[in-house]
């Protein structure tokens, strides 16, 4: 679950399994909550197939009985199974990059708020393990359109770096600098998302903190700014992806 805007929202992948299921036979719900809630139902049952089956393997069916929704109802909803995936990764990615730009908002030099942003990221997809696969290892898989999504949203987090610091009598950094830097954080991220390891980024906000500073800042003051503590109290994301309360990290 994650909090944006002091509300909080779950995502793919992170409901309850008897969260929101209507009742079998007559009833005298409202349409338009009926036809929302199947919508949602199908959107967390395709993270939490996809997650456990790989795309490729991730039949409709078993979506479907995930869900607790019709196959009827499943089209009436989605053309196929890529839309699916596609509304699952983008009401996850929104809801993920709204958490991390308001960390990175909060003032504090650039340095910092680059830490405090990647903490927030490394957090929310270890508590998420569903959607991490889902958003970072099987788009991929989905075909062109979901492979379309992933791009976008690499190129999302250049806007991070609008502010970047220039080191006094430095030479300018190359251009093409922070699209390896992303494409590298990425990287890492894939590499233990698609071993199970999601758990573990958390642990390494250290090395992909002084990834991210070093070109910008040099080895020394990136490597210091990398191992300090966090300025600013940080969503401590508990397991199941319910956050725990504020800590200072």
């Amino acid at each position: 679950m994650v909090e944006v805007a002091g509300e909080r929202e779950r995502l793919p992948g992170s409901r309850p399994a008897d969260a929101a299921r209507l009742p079998r036979g007559r009833h005298d719900l409202p349409r338009e909550f009926v036809s929302r809630t199947q919508r949602d139902r199908l959107i967390d049952a395709m993270a939490r197939v996809v997650a456990q089956k790989g795309y490729a393997n991730a039949s409709l069916t078993e979506v479907c009985t995930t869900a607790g929704v019709s196959t009827r109802a499943f089209y009436e909803h989605f053309a196929d199974k890529e839309t699916c995936l596609i509304a699952a990764f983008d009401l996850g990615v929104g809801l993920m990059q709204k958490t991390v730009a308001e960390a990175f908002a909060q003032p504090a030099l650039w340095p910092q708020r680059i830490h405090r942003g990647l903490d927030t990221l490394l957090r929310i997809l270890a508590a998420e393990p569903a959607f991490a696969a889902l958003a970072v290892v099987e788009a991929l898989a989905a075909g062109p359109r979901a492979r379309e999504r992933r791009r976008m949203l690499l190129e999302s987090y250049a806007r991070f770096f609008a502010e970047v610091p220039r080191r006094p009598g430095g030479p300018a950094v190359p251009d093409g600098v922070v699209e390896a830097v992303i494409a590298g954080v990425y990287g890492i991220i894939f590499d233990l998302v698609s071993t199970g390891r999601a758990a573990e980024l958390p642990d390494r906000l250290p090395d992909l903190t002084y990834f991210v500073l070093a070109p910008f800042l040099g080895p020394t003051i990136a490597a210091r700014l990398a191992n300090a503590p966090l300025s600013h109290p940080q969503p401590s994301w508990g397991g199941g992806g319910v956050p725990s309360e504020t800590v200072i990290c």
